[in-house]
């Protein structure tokens, strides 16, 4: 599974902070606009998933995001619609879509956009961790900063998942490498420092200061 990008439509702030709480736990990154941007949003955004509220009147709307993927883009769709405005629901035919009533819950509206962008696949919560502007996706070894990719090594990144999943605990450098390296490894500790280096460097500054070194121990992650 890889990070997607998701735009959500409304004219109501409230019904846009609510449809980015309820995805907030998905390997997504989230962008938001109103109803008059809708088009110039999705050719110019690279979205693959437009969360829409379309009040009373889904037509208009849902014909838009479907002129977009007749222009080219590649995009889909999950309609917000009024439990008035339900006989007039027509989902593009050419566009994977769903709909949701309002007032549903936020869970349905995160599982909506599961089957959406990962037809067949589950993320949950505890696949991703998530600290401040960074996401680990425990599923598919990949690292986000400010939703962009972080280009880790394997051992980088599975030492620093080791740590960031072990927060408030120190590790010597022996056993780092016993958990990270493997029993069979013979190289000197000071790996493990110059790959703490590594990972710092990629992180950013506020975010290294959490991998903290303990003098003459190890490593701990703040978490």
């Amino acid at each position: 599974m890889h990070m997607k990008r998701i735009l959500i439509i409304s004219d109501d702030l409230h019904t846009r902070a609510w449809a980015a709480s309820a995805v907030s736990g998905l390997d997504v990154s989230v962008s938001e606009g109103v109803p008059r941007d809708l088009h110039k949003s999705i050719v110019d955004g690279g979205v693959e998933l437009v969360i829409l509220d379309v009040g009373r009147s889904p037509e208009t709307l849902a014909q838009i995001v479907e002129s977009a993927v007749s222009g080219g883009a590649e995009v889909s769709l999950l309609v917000i619609v009024e439990p008035e405005g339900l006989p007039a629901v027509r989902l593009p035919v050419r566009v994977p879509s769903d709909f949701l009533v309002r007032g549903a819950r936020s869970e349905e509206l995160s599982t909506r956009v599961r089957s959406l962008l990962w037809p067949g696949e589950e993320v949950t919560q505890q696949e991703l961790v998530r600290v401040d502007d960074l996401t680990l996706n425990l599923a598919t070894y990949q690292a986000y900063l400010h939703g962009e990719p972080i280009d880790f090594t394997y051992l980088e990144y599975a030492l620093f998942v080791f740590l960031a999943t072990h927060p408030g605990r120190t590790y010597s450098r022996d056993v780092l490498l016993n958990r990270v390296w493997g029993s069979d490894y013979y190289g000197g500790s000071r790996t493990v420092d110059v790959h703490i280096r590594r990972i710092r460097a990629k992180i950013g500054h506020e975010l290294s200061r959490r991998l903290e070194t303990v003098r003459n121990v190890g490593y701990l992650w703040n978490g």
